[in-house]
């Protein structure tokens, strides 16, 4: 319901109503001497001695359901009305109630390494995925802002509430102008372009795009508080302590933060799930055409478009997110393989000081520890 419409039509009510009532005491009888009490009390005398009381009571009635009305439409989540889509809010269900789910956890062993000075990242750790333990790390379970590698829960929770790809969410300047204020970085969906729900998925990783991720959140849940809502719900499901997130895009929030050792765990879990692994791991991407993209919009990897050319030898980089806020440093959560032995490893590095220590620190780990 249109809120504006709404209070626009009780407005008009209302002036209706107090232009009747001010008629009615005009033509009403006077009773100017008290002397008119003597007179016999009739019916009609009652009626005109009630009326005030019953029109005062009526309006108090109306004013109540209006009230009720309003209250309900402001008390929704805050970007119910982004967008005229309807949710698919049927098909959500809650983590907190799914019993089977798999808890992912990584041993430290004796032969757990420190990692090096060379890399001067606050957080890191690389996990051996086929033995699940750990090979190296460096404050693995401090608490640490993600920047955009949130987005990876945010993908993978997005995915498991899908019911069909091929859906539409129209975007809306009311998603796209504050990201633009806020200089998130965003895949370039245009107002009122219908996206598919796949292209919002890839559009939230490959560049990262906070509108994508925004237009999954509001179809799903009807806003960015649901999703985000469901997120910690996964994030307790998967039997993590060091993780909270407030948003679904990484944008700074104190109260939003992670660990190394904990995104290890998000990512494992996305790359159990067949279309989080395949969009994490693309390289590029182009949308269906749209009326304002014609031709598409092609989309490529924030995580290869530097690292392709630079990659270790021993060692494939198979995908995976960056991600950067003033706050949070750069931060990257990849996962790849030895090309001899093919054995998987998930690396994450939180808060190293620049672009470039923060790539090349993932690639001296592969090289050191991925073996």
């Amino acid at each position: 319901m249109d809120n504006e419409q709404n209070e626009k039509n009780y407005g008009d009510y209302f002036k209706s109503l107090e232009k009747r009532i001010s008629y009615e005491k005009s033509t009403a009888p006077k009773t100017s001497t008290p002397k008119s009490r003597s007179r016999k009390k009739g019916s009609f005398y009652k009626v005109i001695r009630l009326k005030p009381a019953f029109i005062l009571c009526f309006i108090a009635a109306v004013i109540t359901a209006a009230s009720v009305i309003i209250v309900r439409s402001k008390s929704s989540p805050k970007t119910q009305n982004l967008n005229q889509d309807s949710p698919d809010s049927e098909i959500l269900y809650s983590y907190s109630k799914k019993k089977d789910e798999e808890k992912i956890s990584y041993s430290f062993t004796d032969s757990s390494s420190a990692i090096p000075d060379t890399n001067d990242a606050a957080g890191a750790i690389i996990v051996n995925l086929d033995t699940h333990s750990v090979v190296a790390s460096r404050e693995a379970h401090t608490r640490l802002y993600p920047a955009s590698t949130t987005k990876i829960l945010t993908l993978l929770t997005a995915a498991e509430n899908i019911s069909d790809y091929e859906k539409t969410f129209t975007m809306t300047r009311s998603i796209t102008d504050p990201l633009y204020v806020a200089e998130a970085t965003v895949a370039g969906f245009s107002d009122g372009e219908k996206v598919k729900m796949i292209d919002l998925l890839y559009g939230t990783i490959l560049p990262s795009g906070a509108d994508a991720a925004m237009g999954l959140a509001v179809k799903l849940t009807g806003s960015e508080e649901g999703l985000v809502k469901l997120m910690n719900e996964k994030i307790k499901a998967l039997g993590l302590k060091d993780t909270h997130f407030t948003n679904v895009t990484g944008l700074y929030d104190e109260n939003h933060y992670t660990t190394a050792y904990d995104m290890a765990v998000i990512l494992e879990a996305a790359l159990k799930n067949p279309i989080c692994k395949k969009v994490l791991s693309t390289y590029q991407y182009t949308t269906a055409a749209t009326e304002q993209h014609p031709d598409g919009i092609l989309l490529s990897a924030t995580l290869f478009n530097y690292m392709y050319g630079t990659e270790p030898q021993t060692a494939t980089i198979e995908g995976g997110k960056t991600g950067f806020v003033n706050e949070s440093g750069y931060c990257i959560a990849s996962y790849g393989s030895n090309n001899e032995t093919g054995t998987k490893y998930i690396v994450v590095t939180l808060k190293n000081s620049a672009r470039w220590p923060a790539f090349y620190g993932q690639i001296d780990l592969y090289k050191q520890f991925a073996k």
